[in-house]
């Protein structure tokens, strides 16, 4: 995975193209391997991966609720999403190469694009 930017972009609206040079890049790793995380010059750091779905819910007991079968939830319930994953993608910018807008606001505009 190759991060470029921060930049502000040419143009703005529904199309949009890479812009600026590559300031970090880093390996998509595998599920269930070991953090593989790259530090650009500039200071990006990047990860790229699936990895477990941090969301807890029970939902067999939900279900249950809902058709009037139970009242209340299981302490501890039942996580309902173990063993599903998520791709993660996760970039972390110093503060210092992040322009801010107006009124303290931070802008940010981040799109995934494969090569084709």
């Amino acid at each position: 995975m190759q991060i470029y930017g921060p930049v502000v972009p040419s143009a703005t609206g529904t199309k949009s193209k890479l812009e600026g040079v590559v300031t970090a890049e880093v390996a998509v790793t595998a599920y269930g391997a070991a953090d593989v995380t790259s530090t650009g010059a500039s200071g990006i750091k990047v990860f790229a991966g699936p990895r477990d779905d941090p969301f807890f819910f029970d939902l067999s007991r939900f279900k249950e609720i809902l058709a009037g079968k139970a009242a209340t939830f299981r302490n501890p319930g039942i996580d309902a999403f173990a063993g599903t994953n998520v791709l993660s993608v996760v970039v972390e910018v110093p503060k210092s190469l992040i322009g801010m807008g107006t009124g303290g606001k931070i802008n940010v505009w981040l799109e995934t694009k494969k090569k084709i």
